[in-house]
């Protein structure tokens, strides 16, 4: 968190947005789902950043070590985001045969 600017914007000012782009340029595929809305800090939670890490990485013993050492680093946080408005989009293209 100390070294992240993205947190620090953050507590500036909540507002934020989000995007998620799903793309093969092989197809001309082009998918967009975009959020405009708020975010907020939530503290360090050791029991929180681990079943988060478990769902995603499986058993703790199994994980690669960068992702152990951060269980009990204070420095990390979360950021809650609230949308307020979404948009969805296929913006895909046909693919020019050559």
């Amino acid at each position: 968190y100390k070294t992240d600017s993205f947190p620090k914007r953050i507590d500036r000012d909540p507002r934020c947005a989000v995007g998620i782009m799903d793309f093969d340029a092989s197809t001309g595929m082009v998918r967009h789902v975009g959020f405009r809305g708020r975010a907020r800090l939530d503290g360090y939670d050791r029991e929180r950043m681990k079943r988060l890490l478990s769902r995603y990485l499986g058993e703790e013993q199994e994980w690669d070590a960068r992702f152990a050492e951060i269980l009990d680093d204070r420095d990390y946080v979360f950021v809650r985001f609230v949308a307020e408005t979404a948009v969805v989009r296929d913006q895909s293209y046909a693919v020019k045969v050559k």
